[in-house]
């Protein structure tokens, strides 16, 4: 990420990250302070050891419609969410070349069994960016139970109604979150 900003020209910005994602920038804001204006992480990986391995499993050895929409619907509070078009655009994705062995490959580095390998809960103490944290109340993949006891200056919102996507489920809210948060640290 650092490197792409270095690329296209641009010196600091603010980072938005899901699942991963907001591992991600937590390691970004970590390894080049100035460069992190803030952080908005929505049901971020790296805040606890929990995770649910199982599903990670399955997503990735998934290869039929049958087998990949259960594990599509522990994504979201609302299992009628997860369409045909959704399991159809994934399972094509899923069979670009090269995607089934990095799943592996990230899962293996960050995952063992049903933990977390990198927590990154006291180095996001110790960052001054401004954070937010962003949490779908009914997350299966990686409770929202991690974000508790966070640091006072981090803003906490969880969101009823949304699973591990609150940003699809709740767009309307995650987004009016995301303007708010960002405009007021521009």
């Amino acid at each position: 990420v650092l490197a792409f900003m270095t690329a296209v020209g641009v010196d600091a910005a603010h980072l938005v990250g899901h699942s991963l994602g907001g591992a991600v920038a937590i390691a970004c804001a970590i390894a080049a302070p100035s460069r992190v204006k803030s952080l908005s992480l929505i049901a971020p990986a790296g805040l606890g050891t929990d995770i649910n391995g199982d599903y990670l499993r399955g997503f990735i050895s998934a290869e039929s419609r049958r087998d990949l929409k259960p594990l599509l619907q522990q994504l979201v509070a609302n299992p009628d969410l997860v369409n045909r078009q959704m399991i159809d655009d994934i399972l094509k994705f899923k069979r670009l070349d090269g995607v089934s062995d990095a799943l592996t490959t990230i899962a293996a580095a960050f995952v063992d069994g049903n933990t977390q390998t990198t927590v990154l809960r006291e180095p996001l103490a110790a960052l001054s960016c401004p954070v937010q944290v962003v949490w779908g109340r009914a997350d299966r993949i990686i409770p929202v139970a991690q974000a508790d006891g966070l640091p006072a200056a981090v803003a906490v919102h969880v969101v009823d109604g949304a699973g591990h996507l609150p940003h699809l489920e709740a767009s309307n809210v995650v987004n009016g979150l995301l303007t708010s948060f960002i405009g007021a640290h521009a």
